[in-house]
């Protein structure tokens, strides 16, 4: 299963190949979350509709990333690039990256976030910052990794659920 049917291939070879999704790759956007990112978060019973995840993907503001490796997808990143009030330059906010659990400790990560990097600089962001916990050794691990600098050690997120 190549990923990318619009012309722009994923496949083939051992080593990852990095890709930003963009509007005509739904169908690849819906395969790599409902059969990656479902499964690594033990979602059952849901799925996608490719008409919500083409607009998603036609926003450019939104970053989905993906690793195929010998057409497989086995990671992912999601970004969000965040305008600001007060007219300085953009932000890159890094929500999520994952990779799938036989191919951990390869780089992909890595990989991942480097790419998610290099897009937020081409356009236009002055900085990137994801939430994480502390707890979290893998990710703070990555993350520095990547040149990441660890914020204020009291730093938290407060979330409103409805």
């Amino acid at each position: 299963m190549c990923l990318a049917e619009s012309g722009r291939p994923m496949c083939g070879d051992r080593s990852p190949k990095i890709l930003r999704l963009r509007e005509g790759d739904e169908d690849a956007a819906v395969r790599v979350v409902e059969d990656l990112k479902f499964q690594m978060d033990e979602v059952v019973g849901v799925s996608v509709d490719p008409a919500y995840m083409r607009t998603f993907l036609a926003d450019d503001r939104y970053y989905f990333i993906v690793a195929d490796v010998e057409d497989e997808p086995v990671g992912y990143a999601f970004g969000y690039r965040l305008c600001r009030f007060d007219g300085r330059a953009p932000v890159m906010f890094f929500y999520e990256v994952a990779v799938a659990q036989h191919h951990r400790r390869r780089g992909i990560g890595r990989a991942l976030v480097e790419d998610l990097k290099r897009l937020a600089k081409a356009d236009g962001c002055g900085k990137m910052f994801v939430p994480t916990n502390r707890s979290n050794e893998a990710a703070m691990a990555l993350y520095r990794a990547a040149g990441g600098e660890e914020g204020e050690t009291g730093a938290t997120a407060f979330w409103w659920n409805w």
